[in-house]
């Protein structure tokens, strides 16, 4: 049994002994029921909220009130609860008007952080926050003094010529070296230095882990350097050195569904599948817990990272061949993204959830009308699920149809100019056309496309851009790595399993296929080893997925 599986089913017993023990599957399922039907007491909006980290960050106030509001906008600010920061700020600001820190919080929130930009605007007005921040300094006082005058910087009229992120990350790499036994500015630094990243520019990475080690090695628990050190590790390409604070973060902040699902990122790197399925449908009961503890109104989709949650949690369940939390995924997306939600993050839930009916409940795939009005990207999910539930049934003509259905599309979103579902649609359809290929007998035939689609999946979405969560729900170079050994090139399908599982690692489908290529190779105990691993790594019974399903 998973570690973090038994840690979790702790937790959940100790609250519901009946509902779940402490299998995963039962954990998930029981997870997202629980954000179906949140059972916190309802409670009004702009109340302190418990549970989302212990940060605190001493102000210039004698008011203890509003040192408390400060001490709940840092924590929110980490946690990436970002518009209730913004109201804690500002409730601080207000219960004591001279705090020049309590105003700084203001101009602090409205501003950039990693999932977020603000307009040319915005700026303007956050400039003029910081600059009322400066004039509340009180004499002497260097700590809030250098805080404020490095978000001048960061809003300035003329933006530097490094770029105002990338400035305002060195600008508070200098107040982290001025202070450099708060943890607080050292957070706030390597947040900072991490940002550019968003905007593929990781200069600043290396200096933001330094800082984020320095916190750690003396504070294990503090839960905001554990979130930026996942996203560190994660963009430095070592995200397997987060796993040791991935594993308790969740525990640390058990009502921040963002740090919730943050173990997500390492887990999806590192290859504990079912455990992103498990933090990120714990998120989602978070969310939903909140939602109705704090009074916030609309559907649950309306919370700023629930389709993020979603969608990584669906992508964990698929990889790891959970079938059961797979389709309760699917079925937890018209609940969460009713019609009257966001249209965009409505159709990408859709689209998404179809892949699990493909492969989990085919009949359910094929059944799944088509409808005219429905949005390209969501006609591409259809007919690929729909291809994958003929896959599943074997029927190889089945397969065909829905790949030439997948062409017809690529070609309307090339006349169209539409990048995304160009790549989209030729990854499905290539992926369909050596299924068929491989129904029909003839791996040969398969490898081409399935290479094809690999190279397209790869150029498109590299290791730094596909995990978060997957564009593609599992690496297509499995798929080429089996047609390989179904064609007899045992050396070949070993070499493209073993590549395959650089990025995805533990992929127990991948894993599969290696075993059999070493066997073929008279390679024994490397083939019991792997097969032995591949069964432990898969939720369901492997030996019902057939190597044309890989």
């Amino acid at each position: 049994m998973l570690k973090f599986a038994l840690a979790l089913g702790a937790a959940l017993v100790l609250a519901a002994p009946s509902a779940v023990g402490a299998d995963p599957t039962n954990l998930g399922v029981a997870f997202i029921c629980g954000a179906e039907r949140p059972d916190a007491p309802a409670g009004p909006a702009g109340t302190i909220i418990a549970g989302v980290g212990a940060e605190t960050f001493k102000v210039d106030t004698a008011n203890p009130e509003a040192q408390t509001w400060f001490d709940q906008g840092i924590r929110l600010y980490h946690a990436f609860y970002h518009e209730p920061a913004k109201l804690a700020f500002a409730k601080a600001a207000a219960l004591d008007p001279a705090c020049a820190l309590c105003a700084w919080g203001v101009a602090l929130s409205v501003g950039p952080n990693l999932n977020n930009a603000i307009s040319p605007a915005e700026t303007v007005a956050a400039l003029a926050l910081a600059d009322h921040a400066a004039t509340l300094v009180k004499p002497g006082d260097a700590r809030a003094q250098a805080l404020i005058a490095a978000l001048q910087l960061r809003y300035g009229p003329t933006a530097p010529k490094e770029g105002r992120e990338q400035a305002y990350g060195h600008a508070m790499d200098a107040v982290f070296q001025r202070f450099p036994a708060d943890d607080e500015i050292g957070n706030l630094a390597a947040h900072a230095l991490l940002t550019p990243a968003r905007q593929d520019d990781f200069s600043g990475v290396p200096r933001g882990q330094e800082i984020l080690k320095i916190i750690l090695a003396r504070s294990p628990d503090d839960a905001a350097a554990i979130h930026y050190y996942i996203h560190a590790t994660e963009f430095a390409r070592h995200p397997a050195e987060a796993v040791p604070y991935a594993d308790r973060l969740a525990g640390l902040a058990p009502n921040a569904s963002h740090l919730v699902h943050m173990a997500a990122h390492t887990f999806m790197h590192v290859g504990r599948y079912e455990e992103v399925a498990l933090v990120d449908a714990q998120a989602l009961s978070v969310d939903a817990n909140q939602q109705r503890r704090h009074g916030w109104t609309g559907p649950l989709s309306g919370e700023r990272y629930y389709s993020h949650n979603y969608q990584f949690g669906l992508a964990g369940s698929l990889m790891a061949g959970d079938g059961r939390l797979a389709l309760k995924y699917a079925d937890h997306g018209p609940v969460a993204f009713p019609a009257a939600s966001a249209p965009e993050r409505r159709n990408t839930i859709r689209a998404r959830s179809l892949v699990a009916l493909g492969r989990f409940a085919p009949d359910r795939a094929l059944a799944v009308p088509d409808l005219a009005a429905d949005p390209r990207l969501v006609k591409i999910y259809r007919h690929y699920a729909r291809g994958e539930a003929y896959a599943a049934k074997r029927d190889a003509a089945g397969v065909s149809t829905e790949a030439a259905q997948l062409t017809t599309l690529l070609g309307e979103a090339a006349k169209a100019s539409d990048t995304g579902n160009v790549t989209l649609a030729t990854l499905a359809s290539e992926v369909l056309a050596g299924r068929a290929a491989m129904l029909n007998g003839r791996p040969a035939d398969a490898a081409p496309h399935f290479a094809k689609a690999t190279a397209l999946q790869e150029s498109a979405f590299p290791f730094a851009k596909n995990f978060d969560p997957p564009p593609w729900w599992y690496p297509v170079r499995r798929s080429l790595a089996a047609a390989q050994l179904q064609a007899g090139h045992y050396a070949e399908a070993a070499k493209e399993a073993n590549a395959s599982l650089v990025d995805w690692p533990r992929d127990a489908l991948a894993l599969r296929v290696l075993a059999e290529a070493e066997a073929k190779q008279g390679q024994t105990a490397a083939a019991r080893t792997h097969r032995a691993q591949a069964r432990r790594e898969w939720r369901g019974d492997l030996a019902q997925v057939p190597v044309n399903l890989t």
